[in-house]
């Protein structure tokens, strides 16, 4: 058996991919670290994820920004219509 596949044959189930997107859909970003302590992915990998992982936090953030301004306009025409 060659040193790659020891090394993934004895990845503990908290490093598996698996484990870390079951992770990232609970927690977010804050799944972060354990992409960073799997031994199970490549450096690249890790960047690659990482990258992914930031930018969707980024979006979801930008998306309940526009989603609290259409709220909060729709709250304010709503009193207008019901002091009238």
């Amino acid at each position: 058996m060659s040193n790659t596949q020891h090394k993934k044959a004895v990845v503990k189930w908290h490093h598996s991919p698996v484990f870390i997107l079951i992770m990232f859909l609970a927690a977010g970003p804050f799944a972060l670290p354990l992409v960073w302590v799997s031994p199970a992915l490549n450096r690249w990998q890790k960047m690659l994820i990482t990258a992914a992982i930031l930018l969707f936090t980024v979006w979801l953030l930008r998306a309940g920004v526009d989603i609290y301004n259409v709220l909060l306009k729709d709250i304010r025409a709503l009193r207008e219509t019901m002091a009238q």
